[in-house]
């Protein structure tokens, strides 16, 4: 990736100057990322399945770009004839994960990082897309991994029965309007805080949906904080450092946890995102199992 790196630099001469320090950052499975004095994020898209996703980070920076709270985009380029890949060029972050020092925190340091975490989702959420049915657009999530776990026969009778059920309730509880730009994937290791200010990254997994989408990932942190954390952390994430995380939600961003039959709505997400998990990781049968059966329940 040398030449690749040494012709992006060329590039963006006007960004990085003439000789600019340049480190390789070993994190990401799917792009290759490097620190350009240590001002820069450079980062491409090596993985050509994952250009689509890549596209729509390119595309939140650029709906977002008066929004403080998230890393500047410098430049992006999706053409790949000087370079043959995607890339872009970001702020980067100084700071710390959430993760790292949620647990050293006071109430009141918890209470204002939520406080701009809902200035984030306010910003973000002003980006209204185009509506389409949510409730097929679940209902076709479910469908496919619930054939699945029936063809593999992970469930009995009486557990179907209870999960269709749960599925009889997704037009009753899943009807939406409006429909906003979103993150999509706000736990703690995306946001980072330095001197009390926080900025949120990784947005590859953005998307236009209800406004209360956004609240599945968050929620499912403050329920089980250590599922979402990175291997450092798991130790230090006890649930009662999370549990007031909804209510200053509520105080600060009420438009969002208002909306009409959240909590079955987050059930439903619960229940597509653990039947996600249950019919690809058998070696956790019964602890999933366990799950998407807790999530059926709620719905009903």
């Amino acid at each position: 990736m040398d030449k690749i790196i040494n012709k992006i630099i060329r590039q963006n001469k006007t960004l990085f100057g003439d000789n600019p320090s340049v480190e390789r950052i070993n994190v990401g499975f799917t792009n290759t990322i490097y620190n350009i004095n240590n001002s820069f994020i450079v980062k491409i898209c090596t993985d050509v399945n994952n250009e689509s996703k890549f596209q729509k980070e390119i595309d939140f920076y650029k709906a977002n770009d008066t929004n403080n709270l998230i890393p500047k985009l410098y430049y992006s380029n999706t053409e790949k004839i000087v370079v043959p890949y995607y890339y872009e060029i970001l702020e980067k972050v100084e700071g710390i994960t959430l993760y790292n020092v949620w647990h050293t925190f006071t109430e009141k340091q918890r209470e204002d990082i939520i406080k701009q975490l809902c200035d984030v989702m306010k910003q973000m959420h002003s980006n209204v897309g185009e509506k389409y049915d949510w409730v097929e657009y679940n209902k076709n999530r479910f469908n496919s991994l619930f054939v699945e776990a029936k063809d593999k026969k992970l469930l009995s009778a009486e557990e179907i029965n209870i999960i269709n059920s749960a599925y009889s309730l997704f037009d009753k509880y899943l009807e939406s309007d409006e429909f906003v730009l979103i993150h999509n994937d706000l736990h703690f290791d995306n946001i980072f805080v330095n001197n009390g200010k926080i900025k949120v990254i990784d947005f590859e997994r953005s998307m236009y949906a209800p406004k209360d989408f956004e609240l599945h990932i968050i929620y499912y942190m403050v329920r089980q904080p250590w599922k979402h954390a990175n291997e450092e952390c798991e130790e230090y994430t006890k649930v009662e450092d999370y549990k007031n995380i909804m209510t200053y939600i509520e105080e600060y961003y009420p438009e969002i946890i208002n909306t009409p039959n959240l909590y079955k709505r987050l059930a439903i997400y619960d229940l597509i995102y653990e039947f996600s998990h249950f019919v690809k990781f058998l070696d956790y049968y019964d602890e999933l199992k366990e799950a998407v059966m807790s999530a059926a329940k709620r719905i009903i």
